[in-house]
Parts: C-alpha cells; sequence; structure tokens
C-alpha cells in the first residue's frame, strides 16, 4: 500500500491537457456501446428471486473484492504472538 503511495507521489503529475481531455459531455458517456443493464436496477420491479440473486451475488464479490489474505495472516500471527510470548519481569 505505502510502495503504491509512494510510486505515485513521485511520478510526474498529468499534464492539464491530458486531465481535461478526459472529460466527456453527457451524451458521450459510454462512448460507442451502451450499457446491456441499467445500473443500479430497479428493485421495486424485480420479483424477489431476482432481488435475492443480485444481493447474493454482489454481496459474494464484495467480500472478495475485499479480502486481504497477506494481511490478515499477519494480523493473526501478531495476536498468536502477543499471546504465547512469556515475559519474565
Amino acid at each position: 500500500m505505502f510502495a503504491t503511495f509512494a510510486r505515485r507521489a513521485v511520478e510526474s503529475p498529468i499534464p492539464l491537457r491530458i486531465r481535461n481531455a478526459a472529460r466527456v459531455s453527457a451524451p458521450g458517456i459510454y462512448g460507442r456501446f451502451k450499457p446491456k443493464k441499467v445500473w443500479p436496477p430497479d428493485f421495486s420491479k424485480l420479483s424477489e428471486k431476482e432481488q435475492f440473486r443480485f444481493e447474493r451475488k454482489y454481496k459474494r464479490r464484495v467480500k472478495l473484492a475485499t479480502m486481504r489474505p497477506r494481511w490478515d495472516k499477519y494480523v493473526k500471527l501478531a495476536q498468536l504472538f502477543s499471546v504465547t510470548v512469556r515475559s519474565d519481569p
């Protein structure tokens, strides 16, 4: 995390021309292709089954996106060592 932050801090800033070029007017937001589905979906128009499918799918995706196995591993090891290490007075 800090390595990425440091790398981005050292990089030169984006030139003003490029930064302004990224902004597009409202009709051209999607470019050539429009999205197939409207997001977020209108849950009042969906059946209970479809609502449940959406909730399950996106809860799973959020869970996968927020997983940090290396961080969790080191936190668990730190907790283990803090409990098991004996300190002699």
